[in-house]
């Protein structure tokens, strides 16, 4: 394979070996007068100096356009491994005057366009070896080309380059020296729009994933809701009797090609798996990249608020909300809010619906979590509704945290504490004075929070502070922590830790 990099052509204004040879043949070509025809270009591609005296056509003013076109195919053409004929057909017209290089690559673009789709039937475009080299030199070429075709002609070679690609997208998009995501990214909406049209759910699942995510990238506004409208379509088709009948169709051929005579109920059952592969690894990933069209994400939700215990089902919720990150808004948040909070849901269902709360930064997304919070038996559940509390209400809703959260023999492990702490350590402004009157707590728990913040956010004041509570006998409970573990020993375990880091920082004396 050759190297996806462009650093072996030289930049605007140098010559290849062949270029340079071909201003002496062109003097000479001129001088002598002599009579050169396509057939002669045609002989000159397999002999030594060939490459030379094409080039030289190309430069000269002498000959008609049409011979001069051929020429410039020609050099694609040649089989050749000691010329880079696109290389030369690149310098070559680089010199040409701007109005001449445009007609010579608007009459090239036909040929390029043949050499592209020609040849497939040869041993070496197998699944293996990828296509025919002529067709990847082609495909470099009319890349390269674009930008000195007229706007009809640019248009053409764009189209006809990036259904080169999509037409084996896996097989094809390293092909050559350019990637196909190379060749999009600089051609820009105009690729992505023909990429829209490549979508199916014959894909393969990555490739489907790629079109997706330059489509999301570089598409315009129109080309986006196409693309969503698309992939909804596609992932709905994934769903239906149609898409397994293909599938299990696949199958079969796979089987019997192998040598393997198909038994239908495990076809069935390897149809079914592949259906789902195609889906979750597919159309919904697929779906992320164009998520913030409406009918993607209204059918993103749909998929996520799918109810059933199947485990297939669980997964195809779980990476709908996945697919949803960032891209969900406050229209959303009810929806999301009953995934959330509904028991009957799955834990990653509820997980990543949180999640996408919390993407949304609203308030009001605080007072049905509060139940959350309140809940004494479910820590996890409760750890995850509390941080999401604390990161949408700030400093404001602390003291109101403090408040919800259980008592009585309430267990509490130390990461959950812990991470309440943290959470309060990223506010501005820090919540300081809130934390200082925990220490005094009542609750043990609370006590351990406002520890654990002063030994992140602590001033030198704050040492004197915990200390005090170095004799607090009070036993922490909860899974996770040390066997007779009590408020006193975190006091002084953070003591020794805030001390340390008041050392390193070397700024800590001064502040109280």
């Amino acid at each position: 394979m050759q190297s996806h990099q462009n650093s072996r052509f030289p930049a605007v204004g140098t010559f290849g070996r062949a270029a340079v040879a071909a201003l002496g043949l062109c003097l000479a070509l001129v001088a002598v007068g002599c009579k050169v025809n396509s057939t002669d270009v045609d002989t000159w591609k397999g002999t030594m100096k060939g490459p030379g005296k094409i080039v030289a056509v190309i430069l000269a003013e002498k000959y008609d356009i049409a011979l001069r076109t051929h020429a410039a195919l020609a050099l694609v053409q040649m089989e050749r491994q000691d010329v880079d004929g696109v290389a030369e057909l690149q310098h070559a017209l680089q010199a040409l005057p701007p109005e001449t290089r445009t007609s010579i690559v608007d009459g090239l673009a036909p040929g390029l366009e043949t050499m592209m789709t020609t040849g497939a039937e040869k041993a070496s475009d197998s699944v293996d070896e990828g296509p025919p080299p002529h067709q990847i030199r082609a495909k470099d070429a009319a890349f390269l080309l674009t930008s000195q075709a007229s706007a009809a002609t640019r248009e053409a070679l764009t189209k006809a380059v990036i259904s080169w690609y999509v037409e084996d997208f896996n097989g094809r998009s390293l092909a050559g020296n350019f990637s196909a995501e190379q060749v999009v990214r600089a051609l820009g909406a105009p690729a992505a729009a023909i990429l829209v049209d490549a979508l199916s759910s014959e894909l393969p699942q990555q490739a489907l994933v790629k079109l997706s995510e330059l489509i999301g990238q570089l598409g315009s506004a129109e080309g986006k809701a196409k693309a969503g409208s698309r992939l909804v379509a596609i992932e709905r088709e994934m769903e239906g009797d149609k898409f397994l009948g293909w599938l299990t169709g696949k199958i079969r051929e796979q089987m019997s090609s192998s040598g393997t005579v198909p038994d239908a109920a495990k076809v069935a059952k390897v149809a079914e798996l592949n259906r789902h592969n195609f889906i979750i690894e597919g159309s919904i990933p697929a779906l992320k990249y164009l998520a913030d069209q409406k009918e993607v994400s209204d059918r993103l939700l749909q998929i996520a608020s799918t109810p059933g215990g199947d485990q297939r089902i669980t997964d195809r919720r779980t990476r709908a909300l996945q697919a949803l990150e960032g891209k969900v808004s406050k229209g959303h948040l009810q929806q999301l809010l009953a995934l959330a909070l509904d028991k009957a849901n799955p834990v990653s269902v509820r997980d990543y619906a949180f999640d996408r709360v919390g993407d949304i930064r609203s308030p009001e997304a605080i007072p049905p979590l509060w139940v959350l919070v309140s809940d004494a038996a479910d820590g996890r559940l409760r750890w995850r509704a509390s941080e999401l509390v604390l990161a949408l209400g700030g400093p404001g809703v602390i003291a109101e945290f403090f408040s919800k959260l259980p008592g009585g023999d309430t267990e509490f492990a130390p990461e959950e504490l812990e991470g309440y702490a943290s959470r309060m350590g990223q506010m501005t402004p820090l919540p300081v004075e809130v934390l200082r009157a925990q220490l005094n707590s009542p609750n043990w728990w609370q006590r351990v929070i406002a520890i654990r913040f002063f030994e992140r956010k602590g001033v030198a004041a704050d040492v004197a502070r915990l200390s005090k509570l170095a004799g607090d006998s009070a036993e922490t409970k909860g899974k996770g922590w040390p066997k007779a573990q009590t408020v006193g020993k975190v006091a002084q375990a953070a003591v020794a830790a805030l001390q340390d880091r008041l050392k390193q920082s070397g700024s800590g004396a001064a502040r109280n």
